[in-house]
């Protein structure tokens, strides 16, 4: 018993993929890559930048409680340097006079305070300060 074997039979030239079909599938394999690699880079740049603006925020509303703890006459500007993840930042606060009842005149007993980190446009905070008989309230 001779079993032949037919060899056309079982390759099928229509079958498989040819090289632009492989190199076509690479390419779009690799810029899929490229996308899911750039935003996996982009949330940690964000998780570092809340990893400093978190303790900045702390430092900011610690440094306008110790300001709100003061005597009213006492209040001024100042600052003072923190260091967080190993980088120096400055706060700065200022009290200035502040008008609320709209006559240009501003009051004796209201100030405004505001605390913010030098060069950061978005981390400051800003409360006014009232002095009712000797006891100083935010609005």
């Amino acid at each position: 018993m001779e079993m032949r074997f037919n060899l056309k039979k079982h390759i099928d030239t229509n079958s498989g993929f040819n090289l632009v079909e492989v190199l076509l599938s690479v390419v779009l394999l690799g810029l899929l890559a490229s996308v899911i690699m750039y935003l996996y880079s982009n949330s940690y740049a964000v998780i570092d930048e809340e990893a400093v603006r978190m303790p900045l925020d702390g430092y900011l509303r610690s440094r306008m409680e110790l300001l709100v703890g003061k005597p009213f006459a006492e209040l001024s500007d100042g600052s003072e340097t923190v260091t967080v993840i190993g980088q120096n930042y400055t706060i700065h606060w200022t009290v200035s006079a502040v008008d609320l009842d709209g006559d240009t005149f501003p009051e004796p007993t209201a100030k405004q305070v505001t605390v913010s980190v030098a060069g950061a446009a978005n981390h400051s905070l800003t409360t006014i300060l009232i002095d009712h008989e000797g006891l100083v309230g935010k609005i």
